[in-house]
């Protein structure tokens, strides 16, 4: 699991821990894009990147609901939408937040 600590304004926002599988999941979409898609190499990474700036956005203290999808909101993980198709479950932990799995919108069941 990977960490990322934000800055903003000389302030340490709280921590955020990015499980494996969703940093294997965007290298799969970035693969997918420039393969299936046939997005250009630059404009595949340029999605995947953004996804990386918004995971780093959720260091802020101010925190999405909890998930409408069952299987997430079991566990009580809360969803931070991404470019409308996109979902980050996270949890919330004492020092910050544990981002644990990632899903296109469409695949998901409530």
């Amino acid at each position: 699991m990977n960490s990322m600590l934000a800055l903003k304004n000389g302030l340490t926002m709280r921590k955020v821990r990015v499980d494996s599988q969703v940093w294997e999941k965007i290298s799969e979409l970035e693969s997918f894009l420039k393969e299936a898609l046939k997005f250009s190499k630059e404009a595949a990474r340029k999605r995947s990147n953004r996804m990386r700036v918004f995971l780093k956005s959720l260091s802020a203290p101010v925190d999405y609901p909890l998930c409408r999808f069952k299987m997430w909101r079991l566990r009580g993980y809360r969803c931070a939408v991404f470019e409308k198709n996109w979902v980050f479950a996270y949890e919330i932990i004492d020092d910050g937040v544990i981002i644990r799995d990632m899903s296109n919108v469409a695949l998901l069941v409530e």
